[in-house]
């Protein structure tokens, strides 16, 4: 599948013509399991919270997350909390909200499997790249570009990277109509689309049908099902595991 796409990459490049490969990056790109990790040890390690929370934190200490927990409750379950304490849970919230949400904690993001090898043959084939993201400006733009250039993705003037101008904006809306003004200029033969939220894939299908779509089937908020017609990824490795 990522074998076609780079040869259509090709060949559209190779009469003239231009296309673009617009990634998402949490999820997608990253798998954010680290920072959330990262947060969830923080918090136990605060004597804020050991002295509130004595007998929670203490089953902290075997605390692992996985690339598919989407949020920590997966996490908690496993380590045997049961989502009863409300206390605790607003707690641990407000403390996780705060810090996944910021430039601090992106530094623990890594690449999905074959993902920045990938983008750089997408980059060598021809396109021009967009890492177009949920994340907002001033809360997660340099942390962003810093992650990027960290595990050498490439961010240059053929690849940009696109945050939110706030918070407030809606995820789905804001990507679908900076889509649709790419689509209005005609500058592109071609644009693929890689993201793993179904809410957003759905917009998308809707208003940009002559976009590429490819659903990261990492984790997702749950919102909604999965488009079925849409090619499904694991990861970027161009031979997977198994095949």
């Amino acid at each position: 599948m990522l074998e076609a796409l780079l040869v259509n990459i090709q060949n559209i490049s190779a009469k003239g013509a231009k296309c673009l490969a617009v990634f998402d990056l949490d999820s997608t790109l990253f798998d954010v399991s680290p920072r959330l990790e990262r947060i969830l040890l923080d918090f136990a390690a605060e004597p804020e919270f050991q002295k509130r929370f004595p007998e929670q934190v203490a089953l902290f200490k075997g605390i692992k997350t996985r690339h598919t927990d989407w949020g920590f409750t997966n996490a908690l379950q496993r380590i045997g909390l049961d989502g009863k304490h409300p206390d605790f849970e607003e707690a641990l919230h407000d403390y996780w909200y705060e810090r996944f949400f910021s430039n601090e904690y992106l530094e623990f993001d890594h690449p999905s499997e074959g993902a920045v090898e990938f983008v750089k043959d997408v980059v060598e084939a021809g396109a021009e790249i967009a890492y177009l993201t949920g994340r907002d400006v001033q809360r997660m733009g340099p942390g962003s570009e810093s992650v990027l250039r960290k595990w050498n993705f490439p961010i240059n003037d053929r690849a940009r990277l696109i945050l939110k101008p706030h918070k407030s904006m809606d995820d789905a809306e804001f990507k679908t109509d900076w889509i649709v003004g790419e689509v209005n200029q005609n500058k592109f033969e071609k644009i693929y689309f890689f993201d793993n939220e179904p809410v957003i894939l759905h917009r998308m299908n809707d208003k940009c049908p002559q976009v590429q779509i490819y659903f990261l089937d990492t984790t997702h908020s749950g919102k909604a099902h999965p488009p079925e017609n849409l090619p499904r990824l694991l990861n970027f490795l161009r031979n997977p595991k198994g095949s």
